[in-house]
């Protein structure tokens, strides 16, 4: 029985990711966050498929035509359950539930059912399981949307200086530094340019930076991003040119983000990866700044 299981966690993570893998268009970005399900899945599977597996063996050992639907109800349900943890990542865990009871129950009625008439009549009861998942996965969009209506926006307008490429640098909580501005309903962070010592010579020397005493804003991210000339005219830049670093918190009460601008190289993988030498660029001066070891 263990066994079973076992095989039926492997194999539904596994195809869970071979189909995201064969609906992707082959980027760089969309393949490393199909890794990431994978791993996610096989974590998940073996830690909480396994013995919800268990617990649905358990409660429904006593029923006899309807074990096949409850078993179904609860394969879901507890994958559903998720969406309290990983938020929308939770669809990921229903079809991977769905996945685990399909192989889990169809090697239960392989090895064990002897007649062909009866397995084919057991195959059919286990579609069952497909309109559960639809509810759920219906559940889960409500869910996100009805907490993404309590959150608050971020409402950020990123200002920064004409042609510039490369990484954003924003210090928040840093002392002797004026508050975030306001202008209209959106917080405006206006970038300037600075030279980095530490890079003297090299094409990344430039770099924007914004300090605020403010503290980081965060909820439902409705930022704008605009190009600055020298005039003060905005020309607004598409998402795709813009890459989200990390955003962190220190035991100190210090927090940064960085961001990351292109107008060369806009497009999928710009938005999902950045690129290797901006993050180095961001990682020393961070390093300039004391806020990174």
């Amino acid at each position: 029985m263990l066994l079973r299981k076992l095989v039926a966690a492997l194999f539904s993570s596994i195809i869970l990711s071979i189909g995201l893998l064969l609906m992707s268009s082959w980027d760089s970005g969309e393949i490393g966050f199909i890794f990431l399900v994978l791993i996610l899945s096989l974590f998940g599977n073996f830690i909480y498929g396994v013995p919800v597996s268990f617990l649905s063996e358990f409660l429904t050992k006593r029923l006899m035509k309807s074990r096949v639907y409850v078993a179904g109800f609860l394969y879901v349900f507890f994958a559903y359950l998720t969406v309290f943890l990983i938020q929308g990542l939770a669809i990921f865990s229903i079809f991977c539930a769905v996945l685990f009871y399909f192989i889990y129950e169809g090697i239960k009625v392989v090895k064990d059912t002897s007649k062909d008439k009866s397995k084919k009549l057991y195959f059919l009861k286990l579609l069952v399981v497909i309109p559960f998942a639809a509810l759920a996965i219906w559940g889960v969009n409500v869910q996100i949307i009805t907490t993404s209506s309590e959150e608050e926006e971020t409402n950020t307008i990123y200002l920064i200086p004409e042609g510039y490429e490369g990484s954003i640098v924003v210090l928040y909580n840093a002392q002797n530094e004026e508050s975030i501005a306001k202008e209209e309903e959106f917080f405006i962070i206006p970038t300037s340019l600075e030279k980095l010592p530490t890079l003297k010579g090299s094409d990344i020397e430039e770099y924007a930076i914004f300090q605020t005493s403010s503290e980081k804003r965060y909820g439902i991210v409705t930022d704008k991003y605009f190009y600055v000339d020298e005039q003060g005219n905005r020309s607004e830049i598409e998402a795709s040119c813009i890459h989200h670093g990390p955003s962190i918190s220190s035991s100190t009460g210090t927090e940064y983000e960085v961001l990351q601008v292109t107008n060369s190289s806009c497009g999928e993988q710009f938005q999902w990866s950045g690129k290797e030498r901006y993050d180095a660029q961001a990682r020393e001066v961070l390093k300039y700044w004391g806020r990174h070891n």
